[in-house]
């Protein structure tokens, strides 16, 4: 029975350690503020169910200027894939694209590509007439609300906000169907890696459709770098039952 249970502490203090070395923030402000600098093109992120297993990789590119029908967007692109030791057993890959308008920082294209194996690419294409108030899905055009955003450039405009204050944050999100709103608040503070002190906004916020359907909600929370324009360096998203947490590992 002592074996037992010295068996059984020995896997809770594991993965206690395991858990508190992924949701420790320290080695990831240690890495940006090592690697990030003017010519840093990507932000790479680990991902772990439960803050315990790596089940994925996410990477973030810096946005591009480009011209998309005739205007000036801010071009942005991420990439996800499972990770090496999931992958063993299943593998998927995701790539999302927008087009965001360089005026106003609201999307006018939308795509995402989902490759899972056997199966053809799940492929979605949103264009966004955000005077006219709708979005256009297979041709089928929905009702949106003003300055819809989504995932990406919702991540776009949170870094360019200002966080040197207390803050709320309310932004209208829809990729499909529904209109969902993203609504928190960001408080400043700071936080000390490595002898160095960093400026920090911790962003907390619920994700909910407008309809107030109780299955459709999910809250993050996620810790900014202000110093180096909002970069978030760990976020926790909790849906379904399910906490998912994402932690920087590498700037380049």
């Amino acid at each position: 029975m002592k074996r037992i249970l010295a068996i059984l502490l020995a896997g809770v203090l594991i993965v206690a350690a395991i858990f508190q070395r992924n949701n420790n923030p320290d080695t990831a402000v240690f890495a940006l503020g090592k690697q990030a600098g003017p010519e840093t093109k990507e932000l790479r992120y680990r991902v772990y169910l439960f803050g315990l297993l790596p089940i994925g990789r996410v990477v973030f590119e810096r946005e591009k200027e480009e011209i998309y029908s005739g205007a000036k967007v801010y071009y942005l692109r991420a990439t996800a894939g499972t990770s090496d030791f999931i992958s063993k057993i299943f593998r998927a890959r995701a790539a999302l694209d927008s087009y965001v308008d360089a005026q106003n920082f609201n999307p006018v294209f939308f795509r995402q590509k989902l490759s899972l194996p056997g199966k053809p690419d799940a492929l979605k294409e949103a264009y966004y007439d955000q005077k006219k108030g709708v979005m256009s899905i297979s041709g089928v055009q929905r009702q949106i609300l003003p300055n819809t955003q989504d995932p990406l450039s919702v991540i776009f405009n949170i870094r360019r906000m200002d966080f040197s204050y207390s803050r709320g944050l309310e932004l209208n999100l829809n990729t499909n169907q529904k209109n969902y709103i993203m609504k928190g608040a960001a408080q400043p503070g700071e936080i000390v890696s490595h002898k160095k002190i960093y400026r920090t906004a911790v962003l907390t916020a619920d994700i909910r459709r407008r309809d107030k359907n109780p299955y459709h909600k999910s809250s993050i929370s996620a810790l900014l770098l202000r110093e180096y324009g909002n970069t978030p360096v760990l976020i926790k998203v909790f849906a379904g039952g399910f906490l998912i947490i994402a932690k920087l590992i590498e700037a380049k």
